[in-house]
């Protein structure tokens, strides 16, 4: 099998390879007993397996010999890094906000609320935005510097 790629489409799979790889490495090294260990490498072997056609597709500019290796260059990881960073600022605010709405939902939950998630696949009442919303404009607002934990 062939597959055939323009430069740009080879440039963005180069970069999802990386984001790829960067994920599943994080998750080789956190939960080595589990399968993400495997799958890092796996993820780190299509990476470098990617990058050796840089010189293929006319990407001289994006790589770098390293001690007999081909890498991408500093200023593209920087880039995907960027990328991954915005990612990574999305994911906390947007947990915290859904953990902390779901914790403050359960503290209210009523009887008709559990027939409604039990009836619905574990789906919550609209109600639920309410609460993710209060938080959403908390943090938008204020950050984390509100946030306390208090002593019982």
């Amino acid at each position: 099998m062939k597959i055939e790629l323009t430069k740009e489409q080879y440039v963005n799979l180069l970069k999802i390879s990386h984001i790829a790889n960067s994920v599943l490495g994080i998750l080789g090294d956190v939960f080595s007993e589990m399968e993400y260990k495997k799958k890092s490498d796996e993820a780190e072997e299509l990476e470098d397996y990617f990058i050796s056609y840089a010189r293929d597709f006319g990407c001289n500019d994006l790589v770098e010999d390293f001690y007999g290796k081909t890498l991408m260059k500093d200023e593209i990881y920087e880039k995907i890094q960027e990328i991954m960073d915005d990612y990574d600022d999305y994911i906390f605010w947007n947990e915290l906000e859904v953990r902390m709405g779901k914790r403050d939902f359960g503290r209210t939950e009523t009887i008709d609320d559990k027939k409604y998630i039990k009836e619905n696949n574990g789906w919550y009442p609209e109600r639920i935005h309410e609460l993710y919303d209060k938080y959403a404009q908390e943090f938008e607002i204020y950050g984390i510097d509100r946030l306390e934990i208090r002593e019982k």
